[in-house]
């Protein structure tokens, strides 16, 4: 990184701070361009909490949020949600952040079948509670174990990174600009696409693993290269590798669990917004979550909920590299903490979580994987 300039530490903060609040706000305050009637919520898609102070309760038999604040000045957000509403949310996204919700609120959530989640700054799923109460089908849970032990394991994870192979291939054509390495991409996968789809030819589930590695690298590679839009970095500095889209590897900090680059925080995002969909997907379904096919069990509680990611994954990093590519971001957007990690601002990350539009694809995922399993 650049070193900073000979100006006092107190100057210095507080101009950050100044930059910090500035961008809340932008982030607070920005709508993305949209066809069609502007409506409050679209039906039964997530509320997005984040900051410190987030208040939730029970007000004349309905809930009143009041959102969380992430900067100063900032005036108190609050929202009203009646029950019985069309548009009232499915989930309840609390990111990063601190505050409190009451035993009858949960109730009120819990009637209305809207799910509490809360995500870490990594986007990782620190608890989750509220939504309406399941349990597995004994009998579906039974045909789970049979699968696993037929033809039908093989035949279900075929699939699974087959599909992923299909929504990467498209991720690649519609997002990602033209270079020789994306070219090569699309072309090894829609060649290994042809192998999957191949029912004469029979593969293991260590051979569907080993073609989906293979992709994957083509995959990421293709990204390597593409530049990020960034103002304001002559005055504070950033990671010089923080310019564009670097490999893989360089993603992420193993030893510290820390993104090490504003790409892969915002993908941890998107990654545990899908997951904790599917996990209420799996279980209102009836499925057992700890039978999967493709991931195994061991040191893993829900190999099911990984298993059904990977088809949904590209679709993710679609949402979340159009909205990369197509915005200018400043220092103030983000910040790397003492163990070098990469911390997104809570308010830009409250936008990037609102760009996941999975839930379609969710539902059909889980339909398709039932289906074969009922088979």
């Amino acid at each position: 990184m650049t070193p900073r300039s000979n100006a006092c530490p107190s100057t210095e903060d507080a101009i950050d701070d100044l930059e910090w609040s500035a961008r809340s706000e932008y982030w607070r305050t920005y709508e993305p361009k949209r066809a069609g009637q502007k409506q409050k919520y679209r039906y039964r898609q997530p509320l997005v909490l984040c900051g410190h102070g987030v208040k939730i309760n029970i007000d004349h038999n309905t809930l009143l949020i009041r959102d969380g604040f992430t900067h100063y000045p900032q005036t108190s957000e609050t929202i009203r949600l009646f029950p019985g509403d069309a548009n009232l949310p499915d989930r309840i996204i609390m990111l990063d952040g601190s505050g409190g919700i009451s035993f009858d609120a949960l109730d009120w959530m819990s009637d209305q079948r809207i799910a509490l989640v809360k995500l870490d700054w990594r986007g990782e799923i620190s608890s989750m509670g509220g939504g309406a109460h399941y349990s597995s089908n004994p009998k579906l849970v039974e045909l789970q174990r049979k699968a696993k032990k037929s033809k039908k394991h093989t035949e279900i994870a075929r699939w699974l990174i087959g599909e992923k192979i299909i929504a990467s291939t498209k991720t690649l054509q519609e997002i990602i600009p033209r270079s020789v390495n994306r070219e090569n991409a699309i072309a090894r996968l829609e060649k290994r696409s042809s192998e999957i789809r191949n029912g004469r030819k029979l593969l293991s589930v260590s051979q569907l693993l080993g073609i989906e590695g293979d992709c994957a690298a083509a995959y990421f590679r293709a990204w390597h290269g593409v530049p990020l839009n960034w103002s304001g970095i002559t005055r504070k500095p950033i990671p010089h590798n923080w310019l564009e889209i670097v490999p893989r590897n360089m993603l992420w900090q193993r030893q510290a669990q820390n993104a090490r680059h504003p790409i892969n925080a915002m993908l941890n995002y998107g990654y545990g917004i899908l997951k904790s969909q599917l996990r209420s997907e799996v279980v209102a379904a009836g499925l057992d979550p700890s039978i999967g096919f493709v991931h195994g069990n061991y040191s893993n509680r829900i190999p099911l909920i990984l298993d059904l990611m990977e088809p949904l994954r590209p679709v993710v990093d679609g949402d979340i590299l159009r909205f990369a590519l197509s915005h200018v971001f400043t220092p103030g957007d983000f910040t790397i903490n003492r163990t070098g990690g990469c911390r997104i601002n809570p308010q830009m990350a409250k936008q990037i979580v609102k760009q996941c539009a999975i839930s379609a694809g969710v539902s059909l995922v889980v339909k398709e994987v039932l289906s074969k399993v009922w088979r």
